[in-house]
């Protein structure tokens, strides 16, 4: 049987950074379900990380995917897993490469080894927000800055984009995901960054977090790129 080079710290602890290694830690209060999704897979496609918990997973050459975080996740009477946030509906704590999580739910995209060998990072809440979240590099040449969104927006989030479930704001949805026009999904004839600028709901999230993604064009101020064989550093609650 083959084993995945995995190693999880049930304590707080230094991440130390390691050849293409995701070093992913919970900084939260209380448990957090990382999901991955990407190809060629992770080792690891979901896993509970209690608060205070880190694991570190190989990441594999040329790597291209996302992680996100679970919330509210419980098992039933059936044995069937499932979370009020961020859930990726494979029914197992594993998301077992199938779909990315239903939305909200805030993202870390990374491509390594993408166009001129550099890796592309960013955090995303073009689907929403439902976890507070950062990715840094560790290791690496070149500017290799730290993005994050790291203000829990759904204290902050308008009546009209909160995703609520059993009484309690569990998430904040986008604009697009609330209204689905094409306005606020910047598609059809709003489907360039000239006719897609910022909305006041997409601004709810740019305030929040100016680093993170808060529209499909917000590129210049949200991609960062780093050179060289680094590692990334995910903190949930950072």
């Amino acid at each position: 049987m083959m084993t995945s080079r995995v190693t999880i710290s049930m304590h707080p602890a230094k991440l130390q950074a390691a050849s293409r290694v995701f070093n992913i830690k919970n900084n939260c209060p209380f448990t957090v379900w990382p999901a991955t999704l990407g190809t060629p897979p992770l080792p690891q496609s979901g896993f509970e990380l209690q608060a205070g918990a880190a694991i570190s997973l190989e990441a594999p050459p040329h790597f291209s995917g996302r992680i996100w975080g679970r919330s509210f996740c419980s098992t039933d009477s059936s044995s069937r897993f499932s979370c009020l946030s961020g859930d990726c509906g494979s029914g197992q704590v594993a998301c077992n490469g199938g779909a990315g999580g239903v939305p909200p739910a805030t993202l870390v995209e990374l491509t390594l080894d993408g166009d001129g060998g550099k890796d592309f990072y960013d955090v995303s809440n073009v689907d929403g927000f439902n976890i507070p979240v950062a990715v840094a590099p560790q290791g690496g040449s070149g500017r290799c800055g730290a993005t994050s969104c790291p203000v829990d927006v759904n204290s902050r989030c308008p009546q009209q984009l909160q995703a609520v479930q059993g009484g309690q704001v569990v998430g904040c949805k986008s604009a697009c995901l609330a209204f689905n026009t094409d306005r606020d999904c910047c598609r059809g004839q709003f489907g360039t960054p000239d006719t897609c600028p910022p909305t006041d709901y997409s601004k709810v999230f740019k305030d929040a977090c100016p680093l993170a993604y808060s529209n499909a064009y917000d590129d210049r101020t949200s991609t960062f790129t780093c050179s060289g064989p680094a590692s990334y550093l995910v903190t949930f609650c950072p």
